[in-house]
């Protein structure tokens, strides 16, 4: 049986379901409100924090970072001033990090560059989190592989072929990985969610398969337990009125919590595929003879 192991927690089919909150950026990059999200997260009952750890310098293109970045969303007039109001800093995720150890949840993050890869591995990371945005950055995830921790790599935007390509890269290091049907569209309309792409990918990669949801709601993220996800990840915020891009289609914390109550739900009535007469209906059996 496919699984992977966070700390002593194994993930795979016949275990609970790992839940994520998606911190991202939510932060707003200040760390007290990041602070205040791993306590909201643990509330609710997520298993665990993920946050982006970036060198806005090494990640993006000089042009990019230069370019106007002016809408209802920014924190600067050039996109790199946006990112770097919203970056927090490593000393302060080492922080976090510890926060999060000190509140019983578990932390990781996905690094957007070897520099901030090799800073997860110092400060001891148990998983890391590869994006979509990544999925064709082989040099980062080779890098990634030679720490020997679980992967988790979500496959948005992502062709069939470069897909191959990138898992043939955690198969050739040995890596322990799960994969996460993606789409990165923000928010994704439910017509484009396909929550079938989960069986695919379990049955050609043989691997742990979870689901990462850009929806709104809780219902489809949930409702993917039945088509094997064995992990979900969902964006969280505190607030979806709060200023930035990714807030809108994010869970506030009652409505994470009514994800996990979902998710916990329905683990109850998958049941198993073996027909058996129930002891349930013994009563009812025994009267109609």
């Amino acid at each position: 049986m496919n699984k992977i192991s966070i700390k002593n927690r194994n993930i795979g089919h016949g275990y609970p379901t790992y839940v994520v909150a998606e911190v991202g950026n939510n932060h707003n990059g200040d760390i007290n409100l990041a602070k205040e999200l791993i306590n909201q997260a643990k509330l609710s009952g997520a298993d665990a924090v993920k946050f982006q750890v970036k060198d806005i310098e090494s990640c993006f293109s000089q042009k990019l970072l230069d370019m106007p970045y002016t809408n209802e969303n920014s924190y600067g007039k050039t996109y790199r001033e946006h990112k770097q109001f919203l970056e927090l800093s490593y000393e302060q995720y080492s922080d976090l990090n510890n926060y999060a150890i000190e509140n019983d949840i578990d932390f990781f993050a996905t690094p957007f560059d070897i520099n901030s890869a090799k800073f997860l591995n110092d400060i001891n990371v148990d998983v890391y989190k590869i994006s979509s945005f990544h999925t064709t950055k082989h040099n980062l995830i080779d890098r990634i592989c030679s720490f020997n921790k679980p992967i988790i790599m979500s496959t948005g935007m992502t062709t069939s072929e470069e897909l191959d390509e990138s898992v043939s890269i955690l198969e050739k290091n040995n890596s322990k990985f799960a994969l996460l049907h993606c789409v990165s569209s923000y928010p994704v309309e439910y017509d484009d969610v396909n929550l079938s792409i989960i069986k695919e990918l379990e049955e050609k990669y043989n691997c742990v398969v979870g689901y990462s949801g850009h929806e709104m709601g809780t219902t489809v993220a949930a409702c993917s337990i039945f088509f094997g996800a064995s992990i979900i990840e969902k964006h969280f915020t505190l607030n979806n009125k709060m200023k930035g891009s990714d807030h809108l289609f994010s869970l506030e914390p009652s409505q994470f919590k009514q994800l996990v109550d979902e998710v916990k739900l329905f683990e109850r009535v998958v049941g198993n595929s073996k027909k058996r007469l129930l002891e349930c209906e013994l009563a009812m059996r025994i009267k109609n003879l």
